[in-house]
């Protein structure tokens, strides 16, 4: 103990009393742990007295930096075109076969490790892309680790560098199935555009990814915003186009539940022919067409002109959120001023 410590502090021990460095019952390492304990400012009171209010939480506590989800969707709940579809059955034989390939087929000698397996999903939005990972990690028996970008971006220099560590180290730990949606919000391309820090996340990312044992699956539907790096350390890529008329009338059958009341007059052939929509937008279609038959009353079946009226203003809204609502004299008037 030095001098300084023993003007600020005074450490006993219940059977010697007051003791300079250790006794035969406290050792010099205890007393050492305890200072660096008062020190850090931790309180020590006994038992019986009132215990000090609830503390506000530590800065460092740990955050969640992934959503842990339960895999709600099958293999069987898909409804994809061929080419994509045998993209994803590509990746699971992979996964399936993996000690066969790496050991009985001597790919480990190639790669002098057994890797995982990095997965793009792109395609408009809608498409199937989340379902698609959900089914994958449903059929490897997983959770999906869906990544948090809001907890996983600090603001702190090198704290984000460490939040990708972690979120990339608690996958393996559960063995999770990693998801980023949405993937151009971090796997942007690099350049100098960009700050030195931003590149420098992008970097950890993609060493991290090359690096994953297990799966890790990207989405997004700006496939040209992502990092051309990425071209090398994805192994498989998917597209998820706009379903055909044929996808687009089983999409309608299997969004439309048995129990809902139809009218005879609903013909989903016509509208899958009429409607080029995605699965997310057929869907929105049939919720629509029921409130729409819910307003006249609940004894009123869901008809076809329901139907047609839902896929109108599905087929507005692509248009609604293209315009520019600014009447032109209010947009002079922001721009003259600057706003």
């Amino acid at each position: 103990m030095g001098k300084e410590d023993r003007d600020q502090w005074i450490v006993k021990c219940p059977k010697c009393g007051r003791v300079e460095d250790s006794c035969r019952h406290v050792s010099r390492d205890d007393v050492r742990r305890i200072l660096r304990l008062l020190k850090a400012g931790v309180e020590v009171f006994p038992a019986d007295e009132e215990e000090p209010e609830t503390p506000e939480p530590h800065f460092h506590e740990p955050v969640h930096l992934a959503h842990v989800v339960a895999p709600r969707y099958t293999w069987s709940d898909l409804v994809l075109a061929p080419a994509t579809r045998e993209g994803l059955d590509d990746a699971l034989t992979e996964l399936r076969h993996k000690t066969l390939m790496y050991k009985g087929w001597g790919l480990r000698k190639v790669v002098k490790k057994t890797k995982g397996i990095s997965l793009l999903f792109a395609g408009p939005p809608g498409t199937g892309k989340t379902m698609a990972a959900e089914a994958i990690a449903h059929e490897l028996g997983k959770a999906l680790h869906v990544v948090n970008y809001a907890q996983m971006e600090n603001m702190w220099v090198g704290e984000t560098e460490k939040n990708i560590e972690r979120t990339f180290a608690k996958a393996v730990e559960d063995e999770a199935v990693l998801f980023f949606d949405e993937a151009d919000a971090v796997f942007f391309r690099r350049g100098f555009m960009t700050t030195p820090w931003m590149n420098r996340d992008v970097n950890v990312l993609l060493s991290h990814i090359e690096a994953f044992p297990g799966v890790v699956i990207l989405a997004t539907n700006l496939a040209r915003a992502l990092d051309k790096a990425l071209d090398r350390r994805i192994d498989i890529a998917v597209e998820f186009p706009l379903p055909d008329a044929a996808l687009r009338r089983e999409l309608y059958r299997r969004c439309v539940p048995k129990q809902a009341p139809l009218s005879k007059d609903v013909d989903f052939d016509a509208l899958a022919r009429k409607y080029v929509l995605s699965g997310g937008s057929i869907l929105n279609v049939v919720r629509q067409a029921m409130r729409s038959a819910l307003k006249r009353g609940k004894r009123h079946r869901i008809t076809q002109d329901d139907f047609l009226r839902a896929a109108e203003r599905e087929t507005r809204k692509a248009t609604l959120l293209a315009q520019d609502h600014l009447a032109p004299s209010l947009r002079q008037e922001r721009i003259r001023g600057y706003a």
